[in-house]
């Protein structure tokens, strides 16, 4: 069978216009029906991937430390100043630029779903519901990106009042190549946009043909960043609604303490908890590159490490599976293991039915349910520690409910990229230690301050080069504590 590559108008960046592909390709061609907008929707929207989106977030998070064995080269710089939340990160240690890239990632999937959407609902009803699937496809893919996208470049959400001027991100209707300058929308305005475009995806998807795959946006996924955009708007009663309907209806399970063991005992990463054929898996999408500076097997050099206060909660409890070496990182913490695509046969981007579990709880611990929260909780713990008869958590108030729940999901999403949100979310302080590379005695503590103005990153440079009419970041210099 020939395999064609489907193409559609691109466009690079939010910002001004760029060329047509050629549609003169022989082994390109445009799509005429819904089987090979199907194919397009994968390849395009799902497959298609990106070396380096998101990790400055993680590397941003406290879930990264940093280790100096020696100088014999220093594996830390090109993303040194994401690590000390530089006044702009995107210039590296030399005065090279590495620009992000995940704003033109995710308004390159943006556009397309516009596109594909606008194609597909010109086909007629079919008997298998193809047309309505690939609808909640695309809806749930936009809404995804927009939702990163806000959680990367917007503020955060502090009120219903605040987001009606808060700074959000462009929103792009196009579906053709325009050449026009974007400006920001309003956070409320992005947040109305993604809960429609998740409520018209679940509708879609509830009339369209089921597809049972991790590899295809469902039902589950879109009520899972329901709930994320419910829990940002503080919409707690509604949070619990929509994790309770996603927990009845579906079938997948929290990852067993068995299934965990399989690494442990056997001293191997062949097994990791991100894995396409395990039951907690809800959606996969878009792979990355090597994470920037970790699993590097020279040992006299500067890298990046887990952080000593990540290692230390997920070590304090010596039954905890999660702190134990081979099960997400190796023993000294400079290899991570939630990313062995090798084994896991998945994407790099991917969400766990555990979430629901911790969401739901998020928001029992904010309607005065205490006691539900911890059953939450424990419903994951229970399936992380080994030899105790009935692990359980409990809290004997309010306050203690809260910090074991930060520190339990700490643990069980390190690396998943949530973190750096949580922190956003919550208005946390991180500090980052980093060590000079001649002298591992001789260091310097980045601070990020509570609420800080970098928590908001500054658009590509590429971009505010371009674009004189798009607000920017207010974000300050780097701070170091003496």
């Amino acid at each position: 069978m020939k395999i064609y590559k489907y193409i559609l108008p691109l466009l690079l960046f939010l910002g001004g216009c760029s060329d047509f592909l050629d549609y003169k390709d022989k082994d390109k061609v445009i799509p005429s029906n819904l089987d090979e907008y199907n194919e397009l929707v994968f390849g395009e929207l799902i497959a298609k991937s990106s070396e380096a989106v998101c990790y400055n977030i993680m590397i941003m998070s406290d879930d990264v430390g940093s280790m100096v064995n020696g100088n014999e080269r220093d594996y830390r710089d090109d993303y040194l100043s994401w690590y000390n939340w530089a006044k702009e990160p995107q210039m590296k240690k030399n005065g090279d630029e590495l620009i992000d890239p995940a704003w033109e990632f995710f308004y390159h999937k943006i556009l397309i779903c516009n596109m594909i959407e606008e194609k597909v609902n010109e086909f007629e009803d079919d008997a298998e519901g193809m047309k309505f699937r690939l609808l909640g496809e695309v809806q749930a893919i936009r809404a995804m990106s927009y939702w990163y996208l806000i959680n990367m470049y917007g503020e955060p959400w502090r009120s219903e009042e605040q987001a009606k001027t808060a700074m959000g991100v462009p929103v792009n209707t196009e579906t053709s190549i325009v050449d026009k300058t974007y400006v920001r929308e309003t956070l409320a305005k992005n947040y109305e946009l993604i809960e429609a475009d998740l409520k018209s995806a679940l509708n879609n998807l509830g009339k369209g043909q089921v597809m049972k795959t991790v590899f295809r946006p469902n039902k589950e996924v879109i009520r899972l960043f329901l709930s994320r955009i419910y829990l940002e708007q503080k919409r707690f009663d509604e949070v619990i609604t929509v994790c309770s309907d996603l927990l009845e209806e579906t079938s997948k399970s929290v990852m067993t303490l068995e299934r965990l063991r399989i690494n442990y005992d056997n001293w191997t990463s062949y097994d990791p908890i991100i894995s396409r054929d395990a039951t907690n898996l809800l959606f996969s999408w878009w792979n990355r590159g090597a994470v920037a500076g970790f699993n590097v097997t020279e040992y006299s050099v500067g890298k990046f490490c887990v952080s000593p206060d990540l290692m230390a909660i997920a070590t304090e409890n010596s039954n905890d599976i999660r702190g134990n070496s081979y099960t997400f990182w190796n023993y000294n913490g400079t290899e991570l293991y939630k990313y062995k695509s090798d084994y896991s046969k998945c994407f790099g981007m991917n969400y766990r039915i555990e979430e629901v579990y911790f969401n739901r709880a998020e928001a029992y611990l904010n309607t005065n349910q205490r006691d539900l929260a911890m059953a939450d909780l424990t419903e994951v713990y229970k399936q992380r520690i080994m030899n105790e008869a009935n692990p359980k958590l409990e809290a004997a108030s309010d306050e203690e409910a809260v910090k074991i729940f930060r520190k339990e999901k700490r643990k069980e999403f390190c690396f998943e990229d949530i973190r750096w949100f949580d922190i956003r979310r919550w208005g946390l302080a991180v500090e980052h230690v980093y060590q000079n590379i001649n002298n591992k005695e001789v260091y310097e503590t980045y601070v990020l301050e509570a609420e800080s103005p970098n928590y908001v990153l500054s658009l590509p440079m590429d971009l505010q080069r371009r674009n004189d009419k798009i607000e920017q970041a207010q974000r300050v210099e780097t701070i170091v504590k003496n």
